[in-house]
């Protein structure tokens, strides 16, 4: 059943919910529109992580562009590939917060150090990274910035006062979380409020009449089901 959301009090733990994406020529840097000092960089040479510290990059970047959620990354035999999100839907929400459908992903390739590869690592890499792309078409993706989805109202009925002030992915059951492998680049680096949980399956969200018409006061009812990795 949906709810009248809650006042959210600053202990309530909340993901950016946009993020400004720039591309350089060597590297790809990654930061909240919120709060623009926050945020890291991806070295396109090798796949690196550094946290921003403050630095003016030097130049202007190739492209800048807004995404919606960093997805995670995954390293193959020679590059690295960091996976973010698009466009996003709004299709629902649970107990008041709302819920998005994530609607396209985009690769950001961080594999310069091919250049110097053999050419057997190069058909290697070529052959995994097709594989990868299968992950930019994977349907049914949900998610929230400001609640995890993967717990129902049982359970969240005993958890300890506080839990909500944890990060999303320390509070989120690993068995649902589909995206659990590619977050730990990011969770080393303590970017809790970049790292989203991603659950696969289906919202279905149905209006139930409480009374016959012409009243017909009614519940929304949201039923979320989850498929486990």
């Amino acid at each position: 059943m949906d709810v009248e959301p809650p006042s959210i009090s600053p202990e309530r733990f909340k993901l950016y919910d946009e993020l400004e994406l720039h591309e350089f020529q060597d590297k790809f840097v990654i930061k909240s529109h919120q709060s623009p000092n926050q945020g890291f960089w991806i070295n396109r040479l090798d796949g690196n992580i550094s946290l921003l510290d403050g630095d003016t990059f030097s130049g202007s970047p190739l492209r800048t562009s807004t995404i919606y959620g960093v997805v995670g990354t995954i390293r193959l035999i020679v590059g690295t590939y960091a996976i973010v999100i698009t466009s996003r839907k709004e299709v629902g929400s649970f107990l008041g917060f709302p819920i998005y459908r994530l609607m396209s992903m985009r690769l950001l390739a961080c594999n310069e150090a091919l250049k110097f590869s053999t050419a057997q690592e190069k058909k290697d890499e070529a052959y995994f990274m097709n594989l990868l792309k299968v992950v930019e078409s994977t349907p049914g993706l949900y998610y929230s910035y400001e609640t995890d989805i993967t717990l129902n109202l049982q359970r969240r009925s005993k958890l300890v006062e506080g839990w909500a002030s944890k990060p999303i992915w320390k509070q989120a059951d690993p068995r649902f979380v589909w995206n659990k492998h590619l977050l730990e680049e990011l969770i080393e680096f303590k970017l809790d409020r970049f790292i989203m949980p991603l659950v696969q399956g289906n919202i279905l969200k149905f209006k139930l009449p409480l009374l016959p018409p012409p009243s017909c006061p009614f519940f929304v009812y949201v039923c979320v089901h989850m498929l486990s990795t």
